[in-house]
Order: C-alpha cells, then structure tokens, then sequence
C-alpha cells in the first residue's frame, strides 16, 4: 500500500466508498458504521484523510476508518472465492493465495473458538502457512504465540489414542487446555490486531 493514497471518500444509499490513487475501489454497508448513517449529508462531508492517505476520520462524529482493514477483508474475501472455485483445494492455490487463506482461517476461528479449533478445524498444512505467512509480513508477537501453541500439542502427534485431530481436545490436561486456550489465546488476540495493516501492505499486488 506505500505510496497508494485514499484520494476520493463517497457516499452512496447504503454505502460508504474509499478509492485509492491506483483505481481500487471497496465499499462498505453504513450499517458498519452507525453514526456515519445516521449523519446528515453535511457532516458526513466533514471528513478528514489521514496518515498519508491510510486512514479517514469524521472529527464531529469519532470516527476513524482504518483503509488497511478494508483491503485485507478485499484480499481475503478475493482469495477464499478463488479457493471456493478450486472445490476448496488448498494446493491448487497459488503460494500467495494459499498464505492469505491461512492467515484468514487464523483469525476467523483464532477469534471465535482460539488456536484449538483452528488447529483442529485445519490442520498442520494450513498451520504450517500461516506461521509462515505471519514471518514474512513481520507479525512477530502473533507469530511467537501460534508458535508456541504450536509446539504445545506436538507431543501428541504419536498418541496411539488420536484418531482425528479434534481428539486433541480430550488428551489435553486441564492445565495444557489452561495455558492454550487462556493464557495464550488471550495473547493471540491482542496481538493478532497487527495482522491487518501488516499482511495489507505486504500482500496487496503480489
């Protein structure tokens, strides 16, 4: 995104519309954001572009969008459709494709059930990718968290007792299942918040 400045903020019905100094253009529901709806046509006016065309900011109402978030969702949503057209193949992606859809499957069920379930949803491959892809675009705290969940469940790989990757879950001890999905996946959390801007930057026009 270096030097790719927000030069047009526009309103349409329902919708809030960014375009960028390189032609892209996103939009978003105004439901996203309810003062913004609920504005009238001169305060929605009253906008301000920020942090060399990064960010826009209504000062009246606080509000502050964030335009990294809105091309990685771009990015994201563009590759889990390729993915959808492949039959959902992960390999048949390409290897940028293949990095933006681990990191999206990191954060959808990172967010909503922890490492447990992206791990058990997903496996070692899409795992695998995703600490990959945190290393390369410089998420270096969620990096080391994922890594060290990682390295948590390793020892049961050999158990002659996992059939499928969910039996992680019962061959977990109360304080194993303590450190992963508490201490650490409140870790996880905060520091997943720089993976947006970060992999926005690096994998926008590769």
């Amino acid at each position: 995104m270096k030097d790719n400045a927000i030069i047009n903020v526009r309103f349409d019905a329902d919708t809030l519309c960014l375009e960028w100094a390189d032609g892209l253009s996103l939009n978003q529901p105004l439901t996203r954001y309810s003062r913004l709806q609920d504005a009238s046509p001169q305060a929605r006016a009253g906008f301000e572009v920020l942090e060399q065309g990064t960010s826009v900011s209504w000062p009246e109402l606080g509000i502050k969008v964030e335009a990294v978030d809105w091309v990685w969702e771009h990015l994201c949503d563009a590759a889990m459709q390729r993915l959808h057209a492949l039959d959902w193949d992960l390999e048949r992606l390409t290897p940028v494709d293949q990095s933006i859809v681990a990191l999206w499957r990191l954060e959808a069920d990172g967010y909503n059930g922890g490492f447990l379930q992206f791990f058990c949803n997903w496996g070692d491959q899409t795992c695998t990718l995703a600490l990959q892809a945190l290393a390369a675009i410089g998420a270096h705290e969620s990096h080391a968290v994922v890594s060290r969940q990682r390295q948590l469940i390793a020892p049961l790989e050999d158990h002659p007792q996992l059939e499928t990757l969910w039996d992680i879950m019962q061959l977990l001890s109360d304080e194993q299942h303590e450190v992963i999905s508490g201490e650490l996946d409140e870790q996880l959390w905060s520091a997943m918040e720089e993976v947006p801007a970060l992999a926005a930057r690096y994998f926008y026009r590769r």
